[in-house]
């Protein structure tokens, strides 16, 4: 079977850094890029890394040739994560014909997200015969972790990034998504900071000296448990070390939030500098998941979908074998969020004092019928 891995990061020099630490392993390596504004948007793919035991000529690689050689295919959708995806569909198919039990490793470009490309990808690998997704891995610097993560930092140039998307925004997402978290340099707050926002039912490794390569060809990605590790509706609280001051806690209630309160208490719940993921309901939307998420100094609010169409919260999964408390069931409607911060013991308590406020109180739970179809105010938050 032909293995192909996928590695993200933020910051275009540890890409570089990876590809220099992947040098001399038994894989393809490839940077990918992507070029926008010239007379042809187009995917760059450069190889950094030939596979030693390869046969010139049969993989279409020139090792005689001075510069790396590079591939450039010109961009077919609107959708640049689209047209990569195509892009990588197609090597692995050359692939896996060239080098049935080979391996390609693809540096993605900065800013293109796992989450965006991996499970569309991994069924469109379902149907390329000896072809397989294994691992993904994301690269973060843990000395730079606390200021990505908990206020706003651009994102390098990317043609890809959404308008006002931060670094937090992508590294949220990727620590929990990834299989495995490849931590360079050893600052002891970011490492904890990382710690709590990686689910730990995946990999961390400690920085490119590891056996990365090994590690992301013993595994097999599966999209469904990543997906369900970011969602909205079955996030988790990790948890992790707390000697540095690194704290999270986990929210949880079966009753709804209040949606006037919810609007004038929101820059308390988001509190300041902290990161979050979770799901509420309101009684004014009550068949839908209202998704937050605040990273990057920033505040997501949106819709998830219906809850029937949410993963499956699986029990035995969370810590303890339960769901979280005064969640009454794992179906239905809920609210649930995971917070994690930085010291500040005043933030976190208020943090906790505004979930708990904007919660509907049980005299007011039942006139909720009253909420179903009236004006709730949050229409510019979900776009509708």
């Amino acid at each position: 079977m032909h293995c192909l891995a996928l590695i993200s990061a933020v910051d275009p020099l540890l890409v570089d850094l990876t590809a220099l630490a992947l040098h001399g392993q038994d894989a393809l390596v490839l940077i990918a890029s992507l070029h926008a504004g010239g007379e042809e948007d187009f995917i760059r793919l450069t190889a950094a890394q030939v596979p030693m035991n390869g046969v010139d000529g049969k993989d279409g690689i020139d090792r005689g040739a001075q510069a790396p050689p590079t591939l450039h295919v010109a961009r077919t959708s609107e959708c640049w994560t689209c047209s990569l995806r195509e892009v990588l569909v197609a090597i692995a198919e050359d692939r896996a014909r060239l080098e049935p039990d080979g391996a390609t490793v693809v540096l993605l470009p900065p800013g293109v997200e796992l989450i965006h490309l991996a499970p569309r990808l991994a069924e469109d690998l379902d149907d390329v015969p000896g072809a397989a997704l294994a691992g993904l891995a994301h690269v973060i610097d843990v000395d730079t972790a606390a200021r990505d993560l908990l206020t706003h930092q651009e994102l390098p140039d990317s043609v890809v990034a959404g308008e006002g998307q931060c670094a937090g925004e992508v590294h949220m997402v990727a620590l929990g998504y990834a299989d495995v978290v490849v931590a360079l340099s050893r600052d002891p707050v970011g490492l904890d900071l990382v710690e709590h926002l990686r689910p730990h039912d995946t990999l961390m490794l400690p920085g490119l000296e590891a056996p990365l390569l090994p590690e992301l060809l013993a595994l097999r990605h599966d999209a469904d448990a990543a997906v369900a590790r970011v969602h909205p509706a079955t996030t988790r609280a990790w948890g992790g070390p707390a000697d540095h001051g690194v704290w999270t806690l986990d929210l949880s209630a079966s009753l709804p939030f209040h949606p006037g309160r919810l609007r004038e208490l929101v820059a308390d719940l988001a509190g300041y500098g902290l990161c979050a993921r979770g799901c509420f309901w309101l009684p004014s939307r009550p068949g839908r998941v209202c998704a937050w998420e605040v990273a990057g100094g920033a505040v997501s609010v949106g819709d998830a979908g219906t809850w029937d169409e949410a993963p499956e919260w699986d029990p035995d999964g969370m810590p303890g074998g339960r769901a979280p408390d005064g969640v009454i069931g794992v179906a239905g409607p809920r609210c649930h969020l995971v917070v994690t911060g930085l010291g500040d013991a005043q933030m976190r308590e208020r943090v906790r004092q505004a979930f708990g406020r904007v919660l509907l109180r049980e005299d007011e739970m039942a006139q909720a019928m009253s909420w179903i179809g009236a004006d709730d105010g949050l229409g510019d938050w979900f776009g509708s």
